[in-house]
């Protein structure tokens, strides 16, 4: 079991409830984008991969304007790389000269596989903070659904790749949610 965050004096929970307060509306962000993700209709390949790539781009940006916002963060450096991961991934589905829902099946698998990594990377960078099991749980699912993509090739109309990329990044921003809610409740408790 992790320890709660402590501070020592005022200014630093102040720090510590407004970095909980954006790591809450991140994972909120990232909620959205999943579930738009999940939503989006399948009868245009070539459209539903244009639109999932500027999701999943999108919920990368919030990942990393926030991460920029807090540069002391001891995850910094994990959790940049996790919202680059969802840039450049995005950017490759958008970029595909490949047509067809084969090529963005193995592009969203890729993509999962590398926001995985980076996901359980950022958990074990911060595993003394409370909460830090949420990212790893999610990271080992995404992986798992990624895993579930590549073995079910090219089997692509059973399962959507982008049902499945909007799936695992609505789970890392339930993720972010319940560890900013953690840190949240451990804030006004140490307050009292």
């Amino acid at each position: 079991m992790s320890a709660p965050v402590t501070q020592a004096n005022p200014d630093d929970r102040s720090t510590q409830r407004s970095r909980g307060i954006r790591f809450l509306l991140l994972g909120l962000g990232l909620m959205a984008c999943g579930i738009a993700a999940v939503m989006l209709p399948d009868a245009a390949t070539i459209a539903t991969g244009h639109l999932l790539g500027a999701i999943v781009m999108t919920g990368g940006i919030i990942v990393i304007i926030q991460t920029l916002r807090d540069k002391t963060w001891h995850g910094f450096t994990w959790q940049l790389l996790f919202g680059s991961a969802e840039v450049v991934g995005g950017a490759l589905i958008i970029l595909n000269p490949l047509k067809g829902a084969a090529a963005v099946t193995l592009l969203v698998a890729i993509i999962l596989v590398m926001q995985a990594a980076t996901q359980i990377g950022l958990a074990f960078r911060i595993r003394p903070v409370q909460g830090w099991w949420w990212l790893l749980g999610t990271g080992l699912i995404t992986l798992a659904i990624a895993a579930g993509l590549v073995l079910r090739f090219p089997y692509t109309r059973v399962d959507s790749p982008g049902e499945m990329a909007g799936l695992a990044m609505s789970l890392a921003g339930a993720a972010f949610v319940l560890m900013a809610l953690g840190w949240l409740k451990s804030q006004s408790r140490a307050a009292t």
